[in-house]
């Protein structure tokens, strides 16, 4: 191994830090670089606290609840050229003249598989009527109840809409294939060669998607173009009986028109996103039974995902410094189509 040459600033609080370095991570990364002490590591990490510990620094490693970096932090520090983000949406630490002299990557891919594997846990428990058996009988029924009313389904038999082949759009693909279910795609940056590595049959129109759809599940990415791209239009269009899927961001859906529709009882939601966050308490999507309501959780949250999120960032940082290489580099050309 390399003598140890780097210096890398770990701009993460003291409980990130805990969640998402292992010992084995920590030990990989002083292999090869001179870091700031993590034990000294503060409750709430500031720019203040960054600007003690980035001059001299080859690289910073942040992650949710790193404050986002400025011009002036970058130019105070002409050492520093990567930016490895241990969470997903790098664009809070994009700057005027960030791309004029630095670097960035994402861990958006790696917690796709965590999001993609959370769509299908909703798919499952929801389209068996699951959930609902499992509320019923906690309320001391036992013939399943209300459950008839979104008709149990198997997932081989249906049809699932996937909206946007996002980092998570493709692995939700990837992990539908064993189940042999029709998969059709509204995506409208994609192009046919894609298409047809992915298997999937592509629909140009969102509102036939929709009709079409007895699993609907979004996943593009939150920009303007897609602000409200569920709206009182085409929420009406969702079929009865189907499952509705947000994981993405709350911005993509009108709550307003979709709450109406739900309000009917003709179909199921699986909400973990919302606009804004938190909802507010009196909010129908935590009192609907046709919703399963969760904290924007569905990626990076568990145990095994935090330290997956650490590994890969540090693993990111060893490889630029040493190779010049970067796996899960965001490039300034992908800003106007990523969350």
């Amino acid at each position: 191994m390399p003598d140890k040459k780097f210096r890398v600033a770990v701009a993460l609080d003291k409980e990130m830090a805990a969640c998402i370095l292992g010992g084995d991570t920590i030990d990989f990364l002083h292999t090869f670089a001179e870091t700031n002490p993590l034990d000294e590591l503060p409750d709430q990490m500031t720019i203040e606290f960054m600007e003690k510990i980035l001059p001299g620094a080859d690289a910073c490693l942040t992650c949710w609840g790193t404050p986002g970096f400025t011009d002036e932090l970058i130019d105070a520090n002409p050492k520093l050229r990567l930016i490895a983000h241990a969470a997903g949406s790098v664009k809070h630490h994009i700057t005027k003249n960030f791309w004029d002299r630095m670097r960035i990557s994402s861990n958006a891919a790696i917690i796709a598989k965590d999001v993609a594997q959370t769509v299908l846990a909703y798919i499952q428990f929801t389209i068996t009527g699951l959930w609902v058996f499992a509320q019923n009988t906690r309320a001391g029924e036992w013939t399943g109840g209300e459950a008839a009313k979104f008709k149990t389904r198997k997932l081989d038999c249906c049809t699932v809409g996937v909206v946007g082949a996002s980092h998570v759009g493709r692995e939700v693909i990837r992990l539908l294939k064993p189940y042999n279910c029709k998969v059709n795609l509204y995506d409208p940056l994609i192009s046919d060669f894609e298409i047809e590595a992915l298997g999937v049959t592509i629909v140009r129109d969102l509102n036939e998607l929709i009709k079409t759809s007895d699993v609907l599940t979004l996943h593009a990415p939150a920009i303007e173009s897609t602000r409200h791209m569920i709206n009182k239009d085409n929420a009406p269009l969702i079929k009865n009986g189907a499952l509705f899927i947000n994981t993405a961001r709350g911005m993509l859906v009108d709550e307003e028109a979709l709450v109406k529709e739900l309000e009917t009882g003709r179909f199921f939601a699986c909400i973990d996103v919302t606009d804004p966050e938190p909802p507010s308490a009196g909010h129908p999507f935590r009192k609907l039974k046709n919703v399963i309501l969760t904290p924007h959780i569905a990626g990076g949250y568990s145990t095994d995902a935090r330290r997956m999120l650490g590994k890969n960032s540090v693993n990111e940082i060893f490889n630029y410094l040493h190779k010049g290489v970067l796996n899960f580099e965001v490039r300034r050309e992908m800003m106007g189509t990523i969350a």
